[in-house]
């Protein structure tokens, strides 16, 4: 079986010419891959959330048009090789993260943060993405019971074109935006985007969205991670 790390195979070609980088090993012993690594304003990535295989796919897609962005295909291959939230070690990587709001205390037992703030190799794996890519822009792609666009940030403090880039995407997608997902969220990307000036946009797709809908979304993808590559922000 092909872990889901990998792109699968596509007809036609283009992500077999791109070489990853393999940032690290899962809990599990699974390659976590990068795409595309050179330092850019933006980092696409799917995976956090093994169940959430609507994001997965959607990196894959967006993988395959052959962006001018690095992506991190999937994040936990662990997760999705088990179809769960967690990676190996039963932990919740988007509670994981170092930031000033985490708790070794899970909001709910859903939520399991881990022993430490970087206990997990894949977010180990993540952060070194972020030290070799240098983005000031991260957009991690989710799934959820309905679909938004969450960037924890007023849009008033953000630049008028992050702000036309995110609101033309949200409006071709016929989905809204949020500031919050409505409950806490320590040690999650969020966070640690607000702690160290970086902007996180969080894209819920709808859960159990059909591979028909996640290929119609794909144009609006490639159109705003294009406007927000061209965009260096200072937060």
């Amino acid at each position: 079986m092909p872990l889901l790390s990998e792109p699968p195979a596509w007809n036609g070609g283009g992500w077999e010419s791109v070489e990853p980088v393999e940032l690290g090993r899962s809990a599990l012993g699974n390659s976590i891959n990068l795409y595309r690594a050179n330092p850019a304003n933006l980092l696409v990535m799917g995976g956090v959330h093994g169940d959430e295989s609507e994001g997965i796919f959607l990196a894959h897609l967006l993988l395959h048009e052959q962006p001018a962005v690095p992506v991190i295909p999937c994040l936990n291959p662990d997760g999705a090789l088990l179809r769960q939230r967690w990676n190996g070690h039963n932990v919740d990587l988007n509670r994981n993260l170092p930031t000033a709001d985490w708790n070794p205390e899970p909001h709910k037992a859903r939520y399991p943060p881990g022993a430490a703030p970087s206990s997990e190799p894949e977010t180990r794996a993540f952060l070194s993405a972020l030290e070799r890519m240098k983005p000031s822009t991260v957009l991690s792609l989710h799934s959820f019971r309905e679909s938004f666009v969450e960037i924890e940030r007023p849009p008033e403090t953000l630049p008028a074109e992050v702000n036309e880039a995110v609101d033309a995407f949200v409006e071709a997608a016929g989905i809204v935006r949020k500031e919050s997902i409505g409950y806490p969220t320590p040690g999650a990307l969020g966070a640690y985007g607000k702690d160290h000036g970086m902007l996180v946009l969080t894209y819920e797709l709808r859960r159990g969205s059909s591979h028909g809908e996640l290929h119609a979304i794909l144009p609006h993808l490639s159109a705003m991670v294009e406007r927000l590559a061209a965009i260096r922000f200072e937060g």
